[in-house]
């Protein structure tokens, strides 16, 4: 059987030191910003497709003059149509409404037998008897100038073999501004956006749970270390409760005998072990007598108080830790 070795029992201050890391209150910050944000983006999710099903269930009334969203309108008659998008499958045709207004409206496919009627009366019937008006439905579209292009050309020749000249600026003032895509569509073809308000939370999160997975590193680090300072740490630990930090900004302790600085991982180096001081670009290092090199400090990081501390360090070097 072995021995288990006794708990080592510190102060807060020194637990501070141990278990108080920036990648911590990063990945905390991480989990509860994107948690947050997460259940607001739920929330906001569920309320515009609510508002989207709303529509759909009550469409508005088809302006083309304006953009009105999910709209719907009865036609009395419509055109064969005048353009076809060969790789989307949708085509694009002329209505009238009840008072033989037009506008432009495009539908999947083949036409229906509803959609056809309306085509035959148009083209073929004498204007006598017209059949059930049709009513569309869809979403609002912005015209394009490709879109004008095909339907002016259209229109010029609908109702004479020969062209009737017709400018842009004619055709919209007849047709307006928008058409009434019928075509099938859903939540998220309409508002593809919306998945940012799980994408930004999820990015967030990840991001926390990278710094807490850094923290769960550094802390396996940290508890090696205690076990390399094990012989050491009680007196440390006694002596740090009574000393002030060097810097606000520095996690450093000169005590009487020790120096104690988590800069980047627990050190808890006696002055009488310490052989020289050197630096190594923006770094002062301490190299102990057994060959180890232990980073003491940032001069990046040291709040103006590098060369202060360097200073210090000697000093205490030279006196063997005693002030």
């Amino acid at each position: 059987m072995t021995d288990k070795k006794e708990k080592i029992r510190v102060s807060d201050k020194m637990m501070g030191l141990l278990y108080l890391d920036k990648s911590l209150y990063l990945g905390l910050a991480g989990l509860i910003v994107g948690l947050s944000c997460l259940l607001g983006g739920i929330f906001l999710y569920a309320s515009m497709k609510s508002t989207y099903q709303r529509q759909l269930e009550h469409p508005g009334y088809f302006d083309p003059f304006q953009e009105s969203g999910y709209s719907a309108i009865s036609a009395q008659l419509a055109t064969d149509y005048f353009a076809e998008h060969v790789k989307e499958g949708y085509r694009l045709y002329f209505g009238f409404d009840s008072t033989f207004e037009p506008f432009i409206f495009c539908a999947d496919g083949e036409a229906t037998k509803e959609l056809q009627r309306l085509i035959d009366a148009t083209t073929e019937g004498d204007g006598d008897e017209l059949p059930p008006m049709l009513r569309l439905s869809g979403f609002c579209r912005p015209l394009t100038p490709e879109i004008m292009g095909y339907a002016r050309d259209a229109y010029s020749q609908m109702w004479s073999d020969e062209t009737i000249p017709i400018s842009s600026d004619e055709l919209y003032a007849m047709v307006g501004d928008y058409y009434l895509d019928t075509r099938p569509s859903s939540f998220l073809v309409e508002h593809s956006w919306a998945m940012g308000f799980f994408l930004v939370p999820a990015a967030i999160l990840i991001i926390g749970l990278g710094f807490l997975f850094q923290y769960r590193k550094w802390i396996k680090a940290q508890l090696a270390q205690v076990e390399r300072y094990r012989e050491h740490l009680p007196a440390a630990d006694r002596e740090l409760e009574r000393t002030e930090r060097f810097s606000k900004r520095l996690p450093l302790y000169l005590t009487e005998h020790f120096l104690i600085t988590a800069v980047y991982s627990l050190d808890v180096i006696p002055y009488e072990a310490i052989q020289l001081f050197s630096e190594s670009g923006s770094l002062l290092l301490a190299v102990t007598k057994n060959g180890d090199t232990h980073i003491i400090a940032d001069r990046l990081h040291c709040d103006g108080c590098y060369d202060r501390l360097l200073l210090e360090l000697h000093h205490r070097q030279a006196a063997g830790g005693l002030f």
